[in-house]
């Protein structure tokens, strides 16, 4: 944790302490967890009564002298505080109820503040939707890819490359469908730690193309060569049923309408 993020950290957790509603605190996210870096925001999860939460949840948002000042701020799922300050040092306030901190991993929870032991550390879950999900992956990236003959019909050329932006992230979600990575498991603004070597060197020699048809067409086609072969051979993999018809008339239209084969 750098000298930044602990001070923002004991602001905050002076703060917490002085309000007689809250129960405990203690860090989450990241840091809590202990895979934080120099870029991480500060997550603190607090306990209230469920009875108090939205007073507490509302004196949090509100200006107060004890709180670091604040540029921007929201309230995410009606229990975040979501905070920037001028310094752009990043903070989230999850407030959560004695009834729903049993559902916590305590393995993820750093004590701050508060007598009340964090829940035990959960064992991760079954991954039963994993077939599911690489089923519907890989047919919404041969929709999208079939999609592509509109654009270029038009000449749509901002509306292909975002095509292929929905493309691409499609394939990031695959390969960390590979990983045995589910969504839930993911970070918010990381990605590297969830991907092989090889795969971050693949994503990473992607081509940018300008908004112009050969370039967008040398795209889809360097997309669909690395989604493709890959999302069949996990589909199979998991049991799943690939999209053969589909992905056979895709093929074909896209031969047809912009004479490329993928």
């Amino acid at each position: 944790m750098t000298a930044e993020q602990q001070a923002l950290l004991d602001r905050l957790t002076a703060a917490l302490a002085s309000e007689p509603r809250v129960q405990a605190a203690w860090l989450s996210g990241s840091l809590g967890r202990g895979e934080g870096d120099a870029w991480s925001d500060v997550d603190l999860t607090v306990l209230v009564a469920q009875d108090d939460l939205a007073q507490v949840i509302a004196a949090f948002r509100a200006p107060r002298p004890d709180m670091p000042p604040v540029v921007f701020g929201q309230l995410v799922h009606g229990r975040i505080v979501s905070a920037v300050t001028p310094n752009w040092d990043r903070y989230d306030l999850a407030f959560v109820t004695p009834a729903e901190l049993a559902w916590l991993d305590g393995a993820a929870l750093t004590p701050l503040l508060g007598e009340t032991a964090p829940p035990p550390a959960r064992p991760p879950p079954d991954d039963r939707d994993a077939a599911r999900r690489v089923e519907a992956l890989a047919a919404e990236f041969l929709r999208v890819l079939g999609l592509a003959p509109v654009a270029f019909g038009r000449g749509e050329w901002i509306v292909a490359l975002q095509g292929l932006d929905l493309l691409r992230s499609m394939l990031v979600d695959l390969m960390l469908e590979e990983n045995g990575v589910p969504p839930g498991a993911r970070g918010a603004k990381r990605l590297n730690p969830f991907l092989t070597t090889e795969q971050q060197r693949l994503l990473e020699a992607l081509a940018a193309p300008r908004a112009e048809r050969r370039a967008l067409l040398e795209a889809q086609r360097e997309l669909a060569t690395l989604f493709l072969p890959r999302a069949r051979a996990l589909t199979e993999a998991l049991g799943a049923a690939w999209p053969a018809e589909f992905e056979e008339a895709t093929r074909r239209r896209l031969r047809a309408a912009l004479d490329l084969s993928i």
